[in-house]
C-alpha cells in the first residue's frame, strides 16, 4: 500500500512538472512573465497542454492550443496580444486594415456554453477583471469591465467562431479570456485556434513593452541624425536667432582649436611645466563642450514672456500654455517672446573657474588656507548666480546680492595676498601674475553686471548676450592661457620625474660618480 501510494505521489509530481514546462513554453512565446505571478494554476490535469505557433505571413500569426490550462480556478486565458497604434486610414477600412483577432474555441458537447471577454491594459480593464474574477463576482460585473464580449451562437455550438477588430491610438496589450458563466468553474475547452492579424507590428510584445527591434532603432536613429544635420535644423534653437547660433558654433570652434593647441604644447613641454599646460587645456575643453551643448540647443532653457493680469510681465519655463499628451501648444504659445537661459555656461563656470584659480595658486605659491578660502568663495559665487538665473520671481535678486558678496571674497585675496606671494617667487613671476590678475579681475567684475542685463532683467538682446559671454570666456580663458603658457614657470613639485635634492657629486670607491645627499 505504501509503495503504491508512493508511485501515485511521484506520478502526480511528474504531471505537475510536465504541466509547468508546457505552461512556460506557452507563456514565453505569447504571454509576459508577470502573468505567471498573477495566475494560480490548477494542478489536476488529465491531458497535457500543447501550443503550436505559426507565422503564416509577415503580419499573420496562427496559434493552436490543445487542452489549455485553467487559470484563477475559473477562467481559461486564451492569449495576450500586443496591438500597435492604428491610423485614421486603417479605421476607414476596418475589415481589411485594422488589427484583428479571429477565434475558434471548441468545448465538450456536454459542457456549459462559453463566454469570451476581451480586456486591455489601456484603462486597467485587465486588472479590474482579475479583481472581480478572483473575488467570485458575476459575469455581469465582469462584462462591465470588459472591452468586448462574445457569447456562443446556437448555430456554431459547441464552439465560438468570431473575430474582433482592434484599434487604438497607442500600443497596448489585449487579453482574451474564456469563462463558464453558468457554473463559475474552469470551463472545459478542447481546443483554441487564434489567427492574429497585426499589420502594424511584428506580432511580438516589443511595441507594448517599450522595446524596439535593434535594427529598426539603428535605422530610426540614423534617419533622425541625418535630418538633424540639415542647415535649417542646425541653426534652429528656441530662444536664439540663427546669428546667435552661428556665434555659438564659432566660439565652439575657437575653443576647440585653443584646447588642441594647449594640449600639443603640454605634450612637448618639460615635465616641471606640463601640469600648467594640461590644467589650462582642461579649462578650455570644458568650455568647448558647453558651447557645443548651447549651440545644439541642449545647454539652453528657453523662457517665455507672459503678460499676466493688470499688465504684469513675467518669464516662465512653460505655463500657462504648456502642451499635454495629445494636446499641442496653441498658436499663442508660438508667438510669445522668448529669451535664452544659458544654463550650460553656468555649469561650465562651476568647473572652469576653480581651475583658473589653481593656475594662479601654482605660479604664486599661495598658502593652503588662502586657496581653500578662495575656492569656497568662488564656488558659492557661481552657485548663487546660477540659482538666481533659474528663478523667475523677483527673489532672484537676493541670490545676485549674495553672489556679489562671495565675489568680494575672491577679489580681495587676489589683490592683497597673491601679489605678495608672487613677489617672493621672483620678478618675472610677479610681472606674469600682474597681467593674469588684471585679466581675471576684469572678467570677474564684468560678469555680475552681465548677469543683471542677461539673467536678471532679460534686457540685453539674445545675440548681444551670446556675444558678451563669448568675449568674456575668450579673454578669461584663451588669452589668459596663451599669456600664462608662453611664460610658464617651472614647478618642480608638479613634475613627472622624481626630484632628488642633492648638494653635489662625490667620487665612489670604484671611480664612478654618485649623488651626495644633503645632511
Amino acid at each position: 500500500w505504501a509503495a503504491g501510494q508512493g508511485r501515485d505521489f511521484c506520478k502526480m509530481r511528474m504531471i505537475r512538472l510536465y504541466s509547468l514546462i508546457a505552461l512556460l513554453s506557452t507563456c514565453s512565446s505569447a504571454f509576459p512573465t508577470r502573468t505567471l505571478k498573477q495566475l494560480p494554476i490548477i494542478p489536476g490535469l488529465d491531458h497535457f497542454p500543447e501550443t503550436i505557433m505559426k507565422q503564416s505571413s509577415g503580419n499573420i500569426t496562427s496559434i493552436q492550443i490543445r487542452n489549455p490550462i485553467c487559470f484563477g480556478k475559473e477562467s481559461v486565458l486564451v492569449g495576450m496580444f500586443c496591438v500597435g497604434a492604428t491610423t485614421d486610414e486603417q479605421e476607414k477600412d476596418p475589415d481589411h486594415l485594422l488589427p484583428r483577432l479571429s477565434l475558434q474555441i471548441s468545448r465538450h458537447e456536454a459542457a456549459p456554453p462559453l463566454t469570451v471577454f476581451f480586456f486591455d491594459d489601456e484603462r486597467n480593464s485587465w486588472d479590474l477583471f482579475w479583481k472581480k474574477n478572483m473575488m467570485g463576482r458575476s459575469c455581469e460585473e465582469i462584462h462591465a469591465a470588459a472591452k468586448a464580449t462574445i457569447t456562443e451562437n446556437s448555430q456554431h455550438a459547441p464552439q465560438i467562431d468570431a473575430y474582433k477588430n482592434i484599434q487604438g491610438k497607442f500600443s497596448h496589450t489585449w487579453y482574451v479570456v474564456a469563462v463558464d458563466c453558468q457554473n463559475r468553474k474552469c470551463p472545459t475547452v478542447d481546443s483554441i485556434n487564434v489567427t492574429f492579424f497585426h499589420p502594424n507590428t511584428d506580432g511580438g510584445t516589443g511595441a507594448c513593452s517599450g522595446l524596439i527591434d535593434p535594427m529598426s532603432a539603428m535605422e530610426e536613429a540614423f534617419v533622425e541624425s541625418w535630418k538633424a544635420m540639415e542647415l535649417r535644423n542646425i541653426m534652429h534653437v528656441v530662444g536664439v536667432s540663427p546669428f546667435g547660433v552661428f556665434l555659438l558654433y564659432l566660439n565652439f570652434t575657437v575653443m576647440l582649436v585653443c584646447s588642441l593647441l594647449f594640449l600639443i604644447w603640454g605634450l612637448r613641454a618639460e615635465s616641471a611645466r606640463r601640469f600648467l599646460y594640461f590644467n589650462t587645456f582642461f579649462v578650455t575643453s570644458v568650455t568647448t563642450i558647453s558651447y557645443l551643448a548651447m549651440a545644439t540647443g541642449n545647454g539652453i532653457q528657453p523662457l517665455w514672456r507672459i503678460k499676466g493680469p493688470q499688465g504684469v510681465v513675467s518669464w516662465h519655463y512653460s505655463q500657462p500654455f504648456s502642451a499635454h499628451l495629445g494636446e499641442p501648444n496653441p498658436h499663442e504659445w508660438k508667438t510669445l517672446q522668448t529669451y535664452p537661459l544659458f544654463f550650460g555656461r553656468h555649469v561650465a563656470q562651476l568647473i572652469t573657474t576653480p581651475l583658473i584659480l589653481l593656475d594662479l595658486f601654482l605660479i604664486t605659491g599661495a598658502g593652503f588656507s588662502t586657496r581653500v578660502f578662495m575656492f569656497f568663495c568662488n564656488s558659492m559665487m557661481i552657485i548663487c548666480w546660477m540659482v538666481g538665473a533659474f528663478i523667475s520671481t523677483p527673489s532672484r535678486w537676493g541670490f545676485w546680492v549674495f553672489g556679489n558678496a562671495f565675489c568680494i571674497g575672491v577679489c580681495l585675496p587676489m589683490i592683497g595676498i597673491l601679489p605678495t606671494a608672487a613677489a617672493r617667487q621672483g620678478r618675472s613671476t610677479r610681472k606674469l601674475y600682474g597681467i593674469l590678475m588684471c585679466i581675471t579681475l576684469l572678467s570677474i567684475l564684468i560678469y555680475p553686471w552681465a548677469w543683471v542685463l542677461i539673467d536678471g532683467a532679460h534686457a540685453l538682446p539674445s545675440d548681444l548676450a551670446v556675444l558678451l559671454y563669448i568675449i568674456l570666456d575668450f579673454v578669461s580663458q584663451c588669452v589668459f592661457g596663451v599669456i600664462l603658457l608662453r611664460n610658464a614657470p617651472a614647478l618642480a613639485s608638479w613634475g613627472d620625474d622624481l626630484q632628488v635634492e642633492t648638494i653635489g657629486l662625490k667620487e665612489s670607491k670604484n671611480g664612478e660618480q654618485e649623488l651626495e645627499p644633503r645632511h
